[in-house]
């Protein structure tokens, strides 16, 4: 029943922010049926029908079975822990009416998995709790606070990334020696996962498409893995990786250059290219402040970069990182379709998020994409590995 108190302070912080008067995180057996805003605040699971709550008067409280009451009740982080005798929903009801909060805040989203937690059926005894206590409030999504909560990361969560992302550059450097012409892509994916095991860590998406390796002009590329593809000579080769370590992940791109007969350097034009995606994404990083919205970020890098004439690219600039490589809350996102909602783009981004950094335009060797990660600070975002300044020349 761990709860981490630094959270929990983030967590009633959040609600006073965005003007929530009580959210409540209820749930059953989330082992089996997730609540993922548990993941991110606690070592911990419910197993009987239990609700977290947290009020705008700061006080906090947990309503739970008997037989996880003193799970919750030793930590003493809660202002109240009780145990409901028979019914929770009767408990639930009666804490309501006695707080009588301005509205209502439950986990549920449209369109943000990471806060979109409460099953249907935890939500009809929540609302039966909500009934029973004739609240006549508005009940809301708690999407803001569950993403505040989600998105500020702690010290701690910030050294275990920074430990994911040296792991994963060690394994893109092992690489460099391992690359060769005549290869297939699924040769390099394998020797990935092979380092992956051998060095026991895991996987922050899953191995079926981790690592992504392309290379050469026409390389069917995205979330797939890696292609029945051959790498050549003056292909470019682009690899997506990320692992987990201790339960926090990377994602990173980097970019190796097959060398051609002749060749001691790669050809201008695709040095030129590299360094328009690696100055956007340093230009983007020196954005990234407290304050500003994804869709400000996002502009300057695909500014920058399509002003130098290359392709606009059909993805966000970056995403959110932490458990999960794509952790959920706002992106750093153009004013593309299925990217336009204000929550997504246009939401104030707060120090602590941790961001993708991930423009890529298309050459005739074939695509060049680099990935940083970087958390947000005042005066600019931190780069958790030192950015990829080079490509990677690969000898033949």
């Amino acid at each position: 029943m761990g709860f981490i108190k630094e959270k929990v302070d983030v967590a009633l912080r959040a609600i006073k922010e965005e003007k929530i008067g009580m959210w409540i995180i209820a749930g059953q057996e989330s082992a089996t049926n997730s609540e993922p805003i548990l993941d991110v605040m606690a070592d911990s699971e419910f197993i009987g029908m239990t609700a977290v709550i947290f009020n705008d008067d700061g006080t906090s409280a947990v309503i739970c079975t008997p037989i996880d009451y003193n799970g919750y009740a030793m930590q003493n982080i809660f202002t109240e822990v009780m145990a409901f005798p028979v019914s929770f929903a009767q408990t639930l009801s009666e804490y309501i009416a006695r707080k009588n909060p301005s509205n209502i805040a439950l986990n549920y989203s449209l369109d943000n998995p990471a806060a979109d937690g409460l099953s249907y059926g935890s939500y009809l005894t929540v609302k039966q709790a909500i009934d029973l206590a004739g609240y006549k409030g508005e009940v809301i999504s708690a999407q803001k606070a569950a993403c505040i909560v989600r998105g500020i990361k702690l010290d701690y969560e910030i050294e275990r990334m920074k430990k994911a992302c040296a792991v994963t550059q060690e394994i893109f450097d092992a690489a460099k020696d391992f690359i060769k012409p005549g290869m297939n892509c699924q040769d390099v994916y394998k020797f990935f996962n092979d380092e992956v095991e051998r060095r026991k860590v895991g996987l922050s998406w899953p191995a079926s498409c981790n690592p992504g390796v392309f290379s050469g002009y026409g390389c069917p590329s995205g979330h797939m893995g890696a292609p029945d593809w051959i790498i050549k000579k003056g292909d470019l080769v682009n690899i997506d990786f990320g692992i987990l370590v201790d339960g926090y992940g990377s994602d990173i791109q980097r970019m190796y250059y097959i060398l051609n007969d002749g060749e001691t350097d790669a050809p201008e034009d695709i040095k030129k290219a590299f360094y328009a995606v690696r100055d956007g994404i340093a230009m983007a990083a020196k954005a990234l402040v407290p304050g500003v919205t994804g869709l400000e970020v996002d502009t300057v890098a695909r500014q920058y970069i399509t002003s130098l004439g290359y392709a606009d690219w059909n993805a966000a600039l970056g995403h959110q990182l932490g458990k999960y490589a794509h952790d959920g809350g706002p992106l750093l996102g153009p004013e593309k379709p299925r990217y336009n909602r204000d929550e997504l783009i246009r939401t104030p981004l707060k120090e602590g998020y941790v961001f993708t950094l991930e423009p890529g335009v298309p050459t005739r060797c074939g695509r060049i994409g680099i990935e940083e990660d970087a958390v947000v600070r005042e005066g600019g975002a931190q780069f958790l590995l030192e950015p990829q300044q080079e490509l990677y020349l690969i000898k033949a």
